[in-house]
C-alpha cells in the first residue's frame, strides 16, 4: 500500500470518527433541552397549584365575607390540566403527573352552597373563593365561577 491510500484510510476514520462524536453531543444537547421543558411545565404547574392554595388559605384564613377571585390560565405548554380541590388538598393533573399542595382543612360547598368533598376547577376560567356560614352555622369555603 502507498502512501496515498494510508492517508484516505486515516481520513475516512477522522471523519467517522468526527461525525460520530457530532450526533453524540447533538443528541446530549437534545436530551437536555427536552429536560428543560419538562421541568418548565411542572414549575408553572407548581405555580398554579400553590397560588390556587395560597388563595383558598388566605379566604378561610379570614373573616367571613372574605371574597377572592383567582384565575386559572389556559394551559401549561400548551398541555390542558385541571385543578381538584379536595378538604384538605389542592392537586393539579396535567398528562401523566400530578401536582399537590395542602390546604388548611376546610369544607367545602358549590355555587349552590351544597357541601362537596371536591371541586374541580378547569383552565381558562375565574373562580370567586368565598368564606361563609353555611345553615348549620359551620363555616365553609364556597367556590363559584365568574
Amino acid at each position: 500500500m502507498d502512501s496515498k491510500g494510508v492517508s484516505t484510510v486515516d481520513f475516512i476514520f477522522t471523519i467517522f470518527l468526527s461525525l460520530t462524536i457530532i450526533v453524540l453531543g447533538l443528541n446530549l444537547i437534545e436530551n437536555n433541552l427536552d429536560d428543560e421543558v419538562i421541568i418548565e411545565e411542572e414549575l408553572n404547574a407548581r405555580i398554579i397549584v400553590d397560588n390556587v392554595a395560597n388563595s383558598i388559605n388566605e379566604v378561610n384564613s379570614n373573616i367571613l365575607g372574605n371574597i377572592q377571585v383567582i384565575t386559572i390560565p389556559k394551559n401549561i405548554s400548551n398541555k390542558s390540566f385541571y385543578i381538584s380541590v379536595k378538604q384538605n388538598e389542592v392537586l393539579i393533573i396535567f398528562g401523566n403527573r400530578m401536582g399537590k399542595s395542602t390546604i388548611f382543612p376546610a369544607r367545602l360547598a358549590d355555587i349552590n352552597e351544597k357541601i362537596v368533598t371536591e371541586l374541580k376547577l378547569y383552565p381558562g376560567n375565574s373562580y370567586k373563593v368565598k368564606k361563609y356560614v353555611s345553615n348549620d352555622n359551620l363555616t365553609a369555603i364556597q367556590i363559584s365561577m365568574v
